[in-house]
């Protein structure tokens, strides 16, 4: 009977011992450590609002662990203590939360900016969502354009009074549709069609939603923006050099397919290969060159392909293999050439992926508005430009030659599919379904 006793008291006296004192909380609220985190994790508010302290401060250390494993799998490089799980272990230990998350915050223009966005989008608890309806060209009259004007001058478009009827598609219209359907990503063709109506219908509680998710993605960068750093939007398409905290330039770029995405990742460059040789993955192998060579029997030799078969000191030529039945092992190497997939030059950067900023022969893509085309790696429309902005003078001639790099230039492929361009928010088609 004492046994029975003792092993309820037990039941009630385990939990209560248990429980561990609340980390980020204070008083009836927040204390300055959990603000700070809470105002970089920026938890979905209602979500966060029903929870009970004791959940909020454990989905607050929870998050911002997961923060730090993502930071990890971003970098290709060993991480400074201070911006890995060691240096927060660290934080906890010592008791000075509130000094490291003020260290963990983004000092960049776009973050801040993007941010600004965010909180005001908090205050806008209205919006005209436009009704379903057909497709309208300019100049056409449809029911649902006095809803149009409403909801663009919400969104702070500055429209004048309609010179005719009210209901009509008229030319300034048109041109704000044009102006806002390219900052989206879309044909910009000023027509109200069912891609424009979605995008101008979503409430301010799903744009903030889609701001969450890119806010979050920038905790992934160095907090301290470097002085020089190369930064490639992938769903942007666009790759941008940044100097002394400016744009140096800024060039349109092709990147991997869905099905073949980009990875976000941070490396650094090291070195440029001029006139480079090109040794395809396996994959590629298997799902692209191999089924050419075999519709075309001459594919891989018109091309400067040589095969490389195991144990071999020399390459090849592709009309001695047989095709159907290929030796196990093999691997092509495209030499250098007008017809080489890398172009001319090549922009070495160590990661795990095997991707890297490359040259092109094949620059009519890059007049495509959807430009999710590579097997991962990025193609630039203007590399010289981009190898002339990092310090490199390029050498004459044919000859293939590995440049050092000038420094340690830091670069930095990120999927933001939301970003703030003179003052407004600009947004990109979520290419690889991450918004979610």
């Amino acid at each position: 009977m004492m046994l029975r006793l003792f092993m309820v008291l037990l039941l009630f006296i385990a939990p209560l011992q248990a429980a561990e004192p609340l980390r980020w909380h204070g008083g009836n609220g927040l204390n300055e450590a959990g603000q700070l985190l809470h105002d970089l994790l920026l938890p979905e508010p209602r979500a966060f609002a029903a929870m009970s302290p004791a959940e909020r401060d454990a989905w607050l250390g929870r998050e911002w662990r997961r923060v730090l494993d993502e930071r990890a799998r971003f970098a290709q490089y060993r991480l400074p203590p201070e911006r890995g799980l060691a240096g927060y272990e660290q934080a906890l230990e010592g008791g000075d939360l509130v000094a490291y998350l003020r260290r963990q915050q983004p000092d960049y223009a776009g973050y801040r900016q993007l941010r600004q966005h965010y909180l005001a989008l908090a205050q806008v608890n209205h919006h005209t969502p436009l009704p379903p309806g057909p497709e309208v060209r300019p100049g056409e009259r449809d029911a649902s354009i006095p809803a149009l004007r409403q909801r663009l001058l919400e969104l702070g478009h500055a429209l004048p009074p309609p010179r005719g009827r009210a209901d009509a598609l008229d030319a300034t219209l048109s041109e704000v549709l044009k102006n806002l359907q390219q900052a989206h990503g879309l044909a910009a063709n000023g027509r109200l069609n069912d891609e424009t109506r979605a995008i101008l219908s979503r409430s301010p509680a799903e744009v903030r939603a889609e701001l969450r998710h890119n806010l979050r993605r920038w905790l992934l960068l160095p907090p301290a923006a470097p002085d020089r750093y190369v930064l490639v939007n992938i769903p942007a398409y666009r790759l941008t050099l940044v100097q002394n905290h400016q744009p140096a330039l800024s060039m349109r770029v092709i990147v991997g397919r869905p099905d073949w995405p980009t990875p976000a990742l941070s490396t650094y460059i090291d070195g440029l290969k001029v006139n480079p040789d090109w040794t395809p993955t396996a994959n590629i192998i298997r799902e692209d060159l191999l089924p050419a060579q075999r519709r075309d029997s001459g594919f891989l030799s018109r091309n400067g392909f040589s095969v490389w078969l195991p144990g071999e000191g020399s390459g090849q030529d592709p009309g001695t293999i047989d095709w159907l039945e290929p030796p196990p092992g093999l691997r092509l190497v495209q030499a250098p050439g007008p017809n080489n997939a890398l172009g001319k030059l090549k922009f070495e950067m160590h990661n795990r992926f095997d991707v890297y900023l490359h040259d092109t022969p094949d620059k009519r893509l890059f007049g495509e508005a959807d430009r999710a085309l590579s097997h991962g790696c990025v193609r630039l429309a203007e590399p010289e430009r981009l190898a002339a902005g990092l310090g490199w003078s390029l050498p004459p001639g044919s000859q293939t030659r590995i440049l050092p790099p000038p420094g340690r230039v830091p670069v930095y492929l990120v999927y933001f599919t939301a970003w703030v361009e003179q003052g407004r928010l600009v947004f990109a088609r979520d290419i690889y379904g991450k918004n979610v």
